[in-house]
């Protein structure tokens, strides 16, 4: 659902749309590919130009949100996942990472019982 709503808040209203095409519009072939080979293993780490994807991240979020709030459907909360995971810099799959190589002691067993929707 979060995913969902970080591209309706983009890509249903102009304003973040533009904005999100401006900030990628002198992105270079290189860069993209670079960001596509990277991206999978050091996820928001990734350095890119002067700084990290990260940044990127937090501008594009922000946009996404901006996006929502005028559409005026007080959508935004949903975007609260992805703003913490923008915030700490830490993914879903790092975390999950973290527990298996931590207290799950490299077994993926205790994903079914933790991870319970």
């Amino acid at each position: 659902m979060m995913w969902f709503i970080f591209q309706v808040g983009i890509l249903y209203d102009e304003v973040s749309l533009q904005n999100v095409l401006d900030i990628t519009a002198d992105w270079t072939p290189e860069e993209r590919q670079m960001l596509r080979n990277k991206v999978p293993k050091s996820g928001l780490k990734t350095p890119f130009r002067d700084g990290l994807l990260r940044h990127v991240a937090g501008e594009v979020v922000k946009l996404a949100k901006d996006g929502l709030e005028r559409r005026g459907f007080k959508e935004s909360r949903f975007l609260n996942e992805v703003v913490e995971v923008v915030r700490t810099g830490v993914t879903p799959a790092e975390k999950l990472l973290e527990m298996y190589h931590g207290k799950w002691g490299q077994s993926v067993d205790p994903v079914f019982e933790e991870l319970l929707y």
